[in-house]
């Protein structure tokens, strides 16, 4: 399986101690989970997507919420890794049946020096086909790691027709000026979990959000910008190109970093599991 680290699997609800490899009719829809000291973070959060994603894609839901968190919950217990990304693949088989498999993935965190420093990020004219939907596609993956390797970025922007800004490759993009946050529109990029938690968390702190369409050639008229996503939370960018932003020092992305924080602890708190599907 993709990235697969540990053997353990679980494969339609069954634990099994050697990789089981899955064969999909079609490229299946997924989810990456975050899990800290043992615990899924947003889960809630990543299942509705995850069946949100599978309306999107025709595909009708034969599992159930529970089986996914219990199948978290046994990759924990098999394997004593509480610290790392799980993934999620769901749907069709080459034989026509309903599937889905988890698994323990490579995961990388940016240490803490990488925060007080931000990240370098380089532009591509590529874009996701759906944005609203996390299907797999090995053409794009294969695409945006060339061109991480070539450069050296640690993120890919996507740039869509008429040279629009719209988010990373595996991440959201917001940028800053006078107080406010710009980011593309809605319907140019993938609805990002922690996205949505800054979303709220802009709404509660009163700082205005401005959703417009950002030509490449204007980044640089912006004070910072940033990064969010599972594994990385909200990443301050030191340069898109050769456009260069203090971003990690700016103060509102540090208001915002700090205020995460804290969210991110009270989600890990919260009982998990919510409605059944």
């Amino acid at each position: 399986m993709l990235n697969q680290i540990s053997p353990v699997t679980i494969k339609d609800g069954i634990c099994y101690q050697t990789e089981k490899n899955v064969e999909f009719s079609n490229p299946p829809v997924y989810e990456v989970i975050r899990v800290i000291n043992g615990m899924p973070l947003y889960f809630n959060e990543h299942a509705d997507r995850l069946f949100n994603s599978l309306a999107l894609s025709h595909i009708e839901s034969k599992v159930h919420q529970s089986d996914l968190l219990a199948g978290i919950e046994t990759l924990v217990k098999e394997t004593g890794i509480i610290n790392n990304n799980v993934r999620l693949e769901v749907g069709e088989s080459h034989t026509g049946a309903f599937t889905w498999v988890l698994f323990w993935v490579k995961s990388q965190y940016p240490d803490k020096e990488v925060y007080l420093q931000g990240v370098k990020t380089v532009t591509s004219n590529v874009t996701r086909n759906n944005p609203h939907a996390k299907i797999y596609r090995k053409d794009y993956v294969d695409s945006i790691n060339l061109l991480k390797q070539q450069t050296g970025a640690y993120e890919v922007i996507l740039i869509k027709e008429n040279d629009i800004v719209t988010e990373g490759s595996r991440s959201n993009l917001f940028f800053i000026k006078n107080g406010k946050l710009y980011a593309a529109s809605e319907k140019d990029v993938l609805m990002g979990i922690t996205r949505e938690k800054l979303l709220k968390l802009l709404s509660a702190l009163s700082i205005e959000r401005i959703e417009m369409d950002i030509k490449v050639d204007t980044i640089q008229h912006f004070e910072a910008c940033f990064l969010t996503g599972t594994s990385i939370h909200l990443l301050p960018i030191k340069s898109i190109n050769d456009t260069h932003y203090n971003s990690a020092s700016h103060p509102l992305f540090i208001k915002l970093k700090t205020a995460f924080e804290k969210i991110v602890k009270d989600d890990l708190e919260q009982p998990k599991g919510g409605t059944i599907k």
